[in-house]
């Protein structure tokens, strides 16, 4: 069963706060996990259900296999919402081993805008019916995945991941300046994208870490099944399954590349043989990248922006 389903969000909230504050007390490394999954849409709910509960023993797994303590939040059902989310992002705390966000919902891309290749995503309440004929209702209940890992990556963090498995289809909206101006920002104060990607320098704790994922290309729908979930989040955590049982203790290095490439792979193969209207045969690739920048580098950019 989901946790936070019918808790007061204040009481999850807390009590996340908390553990991870004990945690960073005792100088235990850690890996924060916030599952945001839209369990309260008819028409996604029973797959972002299965979704949520697959990524959290996953990341479970994945913790009892590296060494790190495992802390997690969900923000599903009645207590999905924009605020929850920014409410969670705040609490983390500062300086985290491993920081993962996961989102299994709506998502979409604007018209004209292939450039900016990671999804909006659909952070609207679950009482707040969707308006998606006005642009305004868009703008003030979206957050693009690339925002949202810079925000998690001001909070000092090693390593931070951001996950979406949703669409990322185009609306009939271009994109209003200010979120322009916004993306354009987070794409300054991130370096570019890694084109190598080895054990030394994600284990070396002198590097900061990044891993940012989209389920689905610009323009593209996400596939999601009843029976097993989104495809994308189902190959994930079956991959990471195999891999945690074939390899030995290995410390806290894990192949995040080599899992990714796999899903891709995988989700690509599988969407084919999902129609996704008119007859169609689905199409689904997932895009995805790394960025690593040395502690030194990094406090140089925050201090040249202000941050």
């Amino acid at each position: 069963m989901l946790e936070n389903k019918t808790e007061n969000f204040s009481v999850t909230l807390k009590k996340f706060k908390t553990n991870i504050k004990g945690l960073l007390n005792a100088k235990k490394d850690r890996l924060v996990l916030i599952i945001m999954s839209n369990t309260h849409d008819p028409a996604l709910k029973i797959g972002c259900a299965k979704d949520a509960i697959a990524v959290k023993k996953t990341f479970a797994e994945i913790c009892a296999h590296t060494g790190y303590q495992f802390c997690s939040i969900e923000i599903t059902g009645v207590n999905y919402n924009y605020k929850n989310l920014f409410k969670t992002l705040d609490g983390v705390g500062l300086y985290n081993d491993v920081t993962v966000f996961y989102y299994s919902g709506h998502g979409f891309s604007y018209q004209n805008d292939s450039r900016y290749k990671y999804p909006q995503l659909d952070l609207r309440s679950h009482d707040n019916q969707p308006d998606f004929n006005k642009i305004n209702f868009i703008e003030e209940n979206t957050e693009n995945l690339k925002v949202l890992l810079q925000i998690m990556r001001l909070y000092g963090g090693r390593i931070n991941i951001a996950i979406a498995d949703c669409c990322n289809t185009v609306i009939q909206f271009t994109r209003k300046k200010e979120s322009a101006t916004e993306i354009d920002i987070a794409n300054e104060l991130m370096v570019a994208a890694s084109k190598k990607f080895t054990k030394q320098l994600y284990a070396d704790h002198r590097n900061q870490v990044c891993v940012l994922v989209s389920s689905s290309t610009h323009g593209q729908p996400a596939i999601a099944d009843n029976e097993i979930g989104s495809i994308f989040t189902h190959y994930f955590t079956e991959i990471i399954k195999g891999l945690l049982t074939k390899q030995s203790q290995t410390g806290q290095y894990f192949p995040w590349v080599k899992v990714l490439k796999g899903t891709s792979e995988k989700a690509f193969k599988a969407s084919r043989s999902y129609n996704i209207g008119n007859d169609i045969a689905g199409k689904q690739k997932a895009v995805f990248e790394v960025y690593i920048e040395s502690d030194d580098n990094y406090e140089k950019r925050m201090s040249k922006h202000g941050w």
